[in-house]
């Protein structure tokens, strides 16, 4: 893993080749980001740098010993904490903490999900992180750095991963998956710019059935001819789905190919152009706008809060289908 194999970030990219060119790196670094948006490949690209013994200061050498180490996945020098369950505790830094100042070299210590740790596990690396011993890194990877104590967070170089472009996540899927340029603009759309779930994305045979699933779920909300009883029903069966926020998120995105579609008639910002062009005369652009507002409210709430899924799922649901029978036309 190097900095040249990754996509996209090229303001990332060139602040952290900059530094290691400098020599300013910090002893403690943040990368921030929603899952997959490549935070574990970048911090692992860093640590890969920073444990090199070879001339290059930006670029793992790949020749030298440290980097055949890290290729193996056995390198003495590179310790990485993730949550055991929902939670990063104080043991599991306790059992790595004296590694920390054995070795002349470099030591990078990654640490995943790092807003899971508890309290105290905060506390035991904040005073490392106030007298770090010489030649030792952290990288601190989550999705959500509000919920790092703020201590941490100021002693860290903040770096925040941008959502890949179209081209880019294309560029990742036709070098790495093969796909045909038609399926990798599919994906591109679908990924939001996360590298990460275009890949998963591409390995997935099923997405695009469930995105012509998703799709006839709204029209038939649309249409207006479930019975509550029939859209009660929708609701246990979809509530139980490993995949549901992202379900969720294939009905929002086929709503909003139908808004583009009845506002511009540009096909080409369109995701399935094909079901986009049902939506003429089932519904307005006032009421697609109405559904996504209702659906992207549901993905907050089933995302971030402890709401009961299933009672969050039915209410969406019964009130899609009566906000498209209320709307003015």
């Amino acid at each position: 893993m190097s900095f040249q194999a990754l996509s996209g970030q090229a303001g990332l990219r060139r602040a952290l080749t900059g530094k290691l060119a400098a020599g300013t790196v910090s002893h403690a670094l943040l990368f921030c980001g929603p899952p997959g948006s490549g935070k574990k490949s970048w911090g692992l690209a860093l640590a890969r740098v920073l444990l090199c013994s070879g001339p290059e200061k930006a670029e793992p050498c790949g020749r030298c010993r440290s980097c055949r180490q890290f290729q193996s996945g056995q390198h003495p020098a590179l310790f990485h904490l993730q949550p055991q369950g929902h939670r990063l505790g104080i043991d599991q830094i306790r059992r790595i903490r004296s590694k920390f100042y054995l070795g002349d070299g470099n030591r990078v210590c990654l640490i995943e999900e790092a807003e899971q740790m508890t309290p105290e596990a905060c506390a035991s690396l904040l005073k490392i992180l106030e007298e770090p011993p010489s030649g030792l890194y952290f990288i601190l990877l989550t999705g959500r750095p509000q919920r790092l104590p703020g201590t941490i967070v100021s002693r860290c170089q903040r770096f925040t991963l941008q959502p890949l472009s179209n081209a880019e996540i294309m560029e990742l899927l036709s070098r790495q998956k093969g796909l045909s340029p038609g399926k990798a603009l599919l994906v591109s759309r679908l990924s939001k710019g996360l590298p990460g779930l275009a890949l998963r994305l591409s390995e997935d045979s099923s997405f695009e059935e469930q995105l012509t699933e998703a799709a006839e779920i709204v029209f038939n909300l649309a249409g207006g001819a479930q019975s509550s009883r029939e859209i009660l029903s929708l609701a246990e069966e979809l509530v139980d789905r490993e995949d549901l926020l992202f379900f969720l998120e294939l009905i929002y995105l086929a709503c909003r190919d139908g808004l583009l579609y009845l506002l511009c008639g540009n096909e080409s910002l369109l995701i399935d152009p094909v079901q986009a062009r049902r939506w003429e005369g089932v519904a307005s652009p006032f009421e697609l706008e109405e559904a996504m507002a209702l659906l992207q409210k549901a993905v907050q709430e089933l995302s971030t809060t402890n709401v009961n899924r299933r009672l969050t799922l039915e209410g969406t649901l019964l009130q899609l289908q009566r906000r498209f029978a209320l709307c003015p036309r």
